[in-house]
């Protein structure tokens, strides 16, 4: 009989979005990366869509999906993000789970997951259903298939959960050894139930649970030692020793029976909690591929071939991470990522607080949809659809499957506030709230702008302030942090500030309207309208105290909702970063006084009279720190450029002015002043980089200004100058995948890797290069040779530039 072997990895990221906006604000414990989400795309999602196996000399061999011949699962909220922001690793994914069912017998190698990580056991069962459907129906949009299996949140479960996964057509999940309790031969119904309890289960086959509905599912538990070794004992070090690892889990003792060795952990540990952990997995998985003592499968196919031949019954509520079942979720258990000196007794009152204000929206929800809809529970199992596909059209076939009469437009946007209630109600659950040690972490804030969120809405629907309360629950859950005090410090100063006000949103509109060379930023396109109509555009450069003036009204549209506001505004510049934007509702008499006088309102600004200005605007006053902070760094840096340029002209004059004395002391070997060197830096960077734009670069002025820059021993700003490099090398190549028999483009890509990696010995990102080369070869691979030996020729040398070896180039 066969020896099989399957990877699982639990990939996933806690929903990052700020709940007003549904955008990811920058993060600023990811840097230099935008956020969590981007950082770890970067580590880890994306390496393992195209991940390296080395020759002896450090040469590319083989590009690997590593998703195509593993198990895993992707939380939905993360694809979601993902769809997006990452687009080429999504495609990745997506098209690694159609590989795999060629190779796994049609199994897909992606499973499902509870849709936003919940703690299953913790949940009311509605909650749970919901999770589940959505879940299943995220899965069924992406993948194109019904989900085989699901993964639950930190392997959470209990009874009721594996009843509802049954029930909604899911066959099996996997779980940690110690959450097995009991084993007995399906054969044999009269032999008495054995303990597997301390993770005793032999873990090389699949079980059946006998749910009391007379269901079941069928179950997987993971080897525990050796996933531990893969989180925490070093396997990933070598693909080879984790391999041997693998295949020597389940030695071969004349058993009569296929035998399953498989592991599961954080999808992350392979790229993000360490590094190469990636190519650690890509070799062992092509090693077991192309070896002959076992065969790699995934979970659907070795069910298919090897159904149960034994019960089992598990430990109720328990988890794969807290050795005391589903504690760490809710109280002081001793759980923790041990900081020094932490504890965690805020975890109960916090999860007291959501409770409590859960069943407070479950009440006000069953009351108010009940005047829209049919079934008030059915039409939020099926709201994902909308989650989905926010489209108008797909939105009112949604409202008109499941309304009790024609909606008015007041309405259909009551009825979507509503159901935008309770899908923050179900994300302010996240499991990653109580993982870690501290309340004001960034992921229980998150949680804790769902509860906002969803405060703020029920409160736009009823007039009903929970606020208060909320906080009443919340200040029961102390800080490790003195001067936080307790949750509801946090919440009040930490958490009501990420609120988003229509206000706000045109109020930065406003401000950007100011630089209409400076276009809106795109960055709320999926989820706002912003439409500015401009009244007034009065420039005066010659006037310090009003450089620019403007004044407009602004329609402001939420796509979730389709709530829509209309707004006066107008603002000022008066250089650097002074801006002022005054924003009030777009009523008759607003008009009078604000664009019925226009010259009047100008000189409130302009004489700065805040006593006016707040007559007329109230506080709806915005300024630089209101604008969103995904877009302010960029506005900044667009804002200042006038001034940058100045500079910059100002320190190319020092170094113009001084270029013979930095000569003449590099010949003495003697460094110039710091000022002069640092002056130099600047103005050669830049000289470098301009060099390098455009689709040609100018080869040999980026030579010459590299070579003074060694001459001088001068050092170059090697970030700014490899993230142009890498940029414009990604765009070449994108130009070969679309036409690779184009040998203009492949020379000048050998000519700038040779003057920087030959010449000047400089390191360079290749990864997106290599990928697109690796499928310039897959898709253009017969074509290349059908094209001349000169042409042959060039791609091959680009390819070895590209460090790849020669076994994998054409």
């Amino acid at each position: 009989m066969s020896r099989y072997i399957c990877v699982h990895g639990h990939f996933y990221q806690p929903p990052r979005e700020n709940p007003w906006l549904e955008i990811v604000e920058t993060q600023e414990s990811a840097a230099p990366w935008h956020d969590w989400n981007e950082r770890i795309t970067s580590e880890c999602y994306r390496r393992n869509t195209a991940s390296r196996i080395l020759d002896d000399e450090g040469n590319i061999w083989k590009i690997c999906n590593n998703y195509s011949r593993m198990s895993f699962n992707m939380g939905p909220t993360l694809l979601t993000w993902m769809k997006e922001a990452a687009p080429l690793c999504y495609a990745g994914i997506l098209e690694a789970d159609a590989l795999g069912r060629k190779r796994f017998s049609g199994h897909g190698p992606a499973l499902a997951q509870v849709y936003s990580h919940l703690i299953m056991p913790l949940a009311n069962r509605r909650d749970k259903v919901t999770q589940v459907k959505w879940g299943i129906e995220d899965f069924r949009s992406r993948f194109g298939r019904m989900p085989e299996g699901m993964w639950l949140a930190e392997t959470a479960v209990d009874t009721e959960t594996l009843e509802i996964l049954a029930e909604n057509g899911i066959l099996f999940t996997i779980l940690a050894p110690r959450q097995a309790a009991e084993v007995r031969p399906l054969a044999d119904t009269d032999a008495p139930w054995q303990s597997v309890r301390d993770e005793k289960i032999d873990t090389s086959r699949a079980y059946r649970c006998d749910l009391p509905s007379g269901k079941s599912i069928a179950l997987f538990f993971y080897d525990g030692v050796l996933s531990q070794g893969i989180a925490f004992g070093g396997m990933l070090n070598d693909g080879g020793y984790f391999a041997r690892r693998l295949i020597e889990a389940q030695p071969d003792r004349g058993r009569e029976r296929d035998t399953l060795s498989h592991v599961a952990t954080d999808g992350e540990s392979y790229g993000h909690h360490h590094d190469h952990g990636d190519m650690a997995l890509a070799y062992c998985l092509e090693t077991i591929d192309s070896g002959s003592e076992a065969k790699l499968t995934i979970y659907g196919e070795f069910l298919e071939k090897n159904p149960p031949e034994y019960a089992v019954r598990i430990v109720e509520n328990s988890s794969w991470s807290c050795v005391h079942g589903v504690e760490r979720w809710r109280s002081d258990c001793g759980c923790s990522i041990g900081t020094p000196g932490y504890h965690q007794k805020w975890r109960a009152p916090l999860r007291e607080a959501l409770d409590w204000l859960r069943d407070k929206l479950v009440l006000l929800f069953e009351h108010e949809a009940a005047k829209y809809l049919k079934n008030p529970w059915e039409a939020r199992n099926d709201y994902i659809h909308v989650i989905l596909n926010r489209s108008r059209e797909n939105v009112d076939d949604w409202i008109n499957a499941h309304s009790t009469h024609v909606l008015s437009k007041e309405e259909k946007i009551r009825t979507l506030k509503l159901l935008g209630v309770q899908r923050a109600a179900l994300l302010m659950y996240t499991s990653c709230g109580w993982f870690f040690d501290e309340i004001s972490g960034l992921e229980t804030k998150q949680i804790l702008r769902y509860a906002a969120r969803a405060i703020c809405l029920i409160g736009e629907l009823t007039g009903l302030d929970y606020n208060p309360e909320f906080s009443r629950h919340l200040s029961k859950a102390p800080s490790n942090i003195p001067e936080l005090r307790n949750g509801a410090r946090i919440y009040d100063i930490l958490i009501k500030s990420s609120q988003v006000s229509f206000e706000r949103l045109a109020g930065q509109c406003g401000m950007m309207s100011l630089f209409p060379r400076y276009p809106q930023e795109e960055i709320l396109k999926n989820y706002w309208d912003i439409t500015p109509d401009i009244v007034a555009n009065i420039s005066q450069s010659g006037d310090k105290n009003s450089r620019i003036f403007m004044a407009g009204e602004v329609k402001v549209a939420s796509k979730f909702t389709r709530e829509e506001k209309d707004f006066i505004f107008a603002a000022n510049y008066r250089g650097n970063t002074s801006i002022v934007c005054g924003v009030t509702a777009a009523t008759e008499e607003n008009r009078k006084k604000t664009l019925g006088n226009i010259e009047e309102l100008r000189s409130l600004f302009v004489r700065s009279d805040d006593e006016k200005l707040i007559e007329i605007f109230g506080h709806n006053l915005f300024s630089l720190r209101h604008i969103l902070s995904g877009i302010r760094k960029t506005f900044l840096e667009r804002l200042l450029q006038q001034d940058l340029m100045e500079i910059e002209n100002g320190l190319r004059h020092i170094v113009e002015d001084y270029s013979r004395l930095i000569e003449s002391l590099t010949a003495l070997d003697v460094k110039a002043p710091s000022i002069i060197r640092s002056s130099a830096s600047v103005v050669l960077t830049t000289d470098v980089i301009r060099s390098l734009e455009g689709e040609i670069p100018d080869i040999d002025t980026a030579r010459r200004y590299l070579e003074r820059a060694r001459q001088w021993n001068i050092t170059l700003d090697s970030d700014q100058i490899s993230f142009t490099l890498s940029r414009w090398l990604l765009q070449q190549m994108e130009l070969i995948l679309k036409s690779p028999v184009n040998s203009a483009v492949i020379d000048r890509i050998i000519d700038v890797l040779t003057l920087f990696m030959d010449e000047f010995n400089w390191h360079l990102s290749l990864y997106e290069a290599q990928n697109l080369y690796y499928a310039t070869q897959r898709i253009h691979g017969e074509a290349l040779l059908n094209q001349s030996r000169a042409l042959r020729a060039s791609f091959r040398n680009l390819g070895k530039r590209l460090k790849f070896s020669e076994e994998a180039l054409l």
